[in-house]
């Protein structure tokens, strides 16, 4: 089972002056601001980006980190900032396309904060487990996984990136196509949630591929 992991760079405002059309961009150091944990794929991605744009543009591209509630600290931060291009964001989609629909108290328009800017990068999901838990030592398939669920119903906890992160709506999938009942456990971002589930804080994660250098190490399976 597999959920599209899609980076989006979007910048605040849709008003631009002809003055500032006119004006060579940028004149000034870029704010990129990340709504996940430094160290997580959102974060990893823009700070390449960053680097580039820093290169081929002469301005500094600065990353800031704003990590909570799925991106919505971050893109409400953009989306108050001037609408001058200064301040960028850097999400993956749900924070454009779904935090709306699951959050009554998102503060910001996805259709009229921001415009998009590109795609960066699409990734598939990685379903993991820590082999070096004895709770999940046994367990090499999904069907394992599942096996073990339906053995201790609402008694298994697994991690994502936040409530709303399309990890967890992938294991709420699974948990439904498959009839099983898990403990979600929200964390600050990817690279947290990796980091609960080699402390064992919980048994399963849907990972991003940041996660196959820990597979081909044996630190998680």
């Amino acid at each position: 089972m597999q959920r599209t992991l899609r980076l989006l760079a979007i910048v605040a405002g849709l008003c631009v002056t002809t003055e500032a059309l006119a004006q060579k961009y940028p004149t000034r150091p870029v704010k990129i601001m990340v709504g996940f944990s430094a160290g997580g794929p959102v974060d990893v991605v823009a700070r390449i980006v960053a680097d580039r744009l820093s290169n081929k543009l002469g301005q500094p591209f600065v990353v800031e980190n704003r990590a909570g509630a799925n991106g919505m600290i971050a893109a409400e931060g953009v989306a108050r900032a001037d609408a001058d291009g200064y301040t960028i964001l850097a999400c993956n989609s749900s924070t454009i396309t779904l935090n709306k629909t699951l959050f009554k108290d998102a503060r910001y328009d996805p259709q009229g904060d921001f415009a998009p800017l590109t795609t960066v990068i699409s990734a598939p999901l990685v379903l993991v487990v820590n082999p070096e838990n004895p709770r999940t030592a046994n367990i090499s398939t999904v069907a394992d996984l599942v096996a073990a669920a339906k053995a201790a119903p609402g008694a298994l906890a697994y991690g994502s990136g936040g409530n709303g992160n399309l990890a967890h709506l992938a294991m709420e999938l699974l948990s439904q196509k498959a009839g099983i009942k898990l403990i979600h456990v929200p964390y600050r971002g990817g690279a947290a949630s990796e980091v609960g589930i080699l402390a064992q804080e919980v048994l399963a994660v849907f990972d991003p591929l940041s996660a196959v250098p820990l597979v081909k190490a044996g630190k998680l399976r």
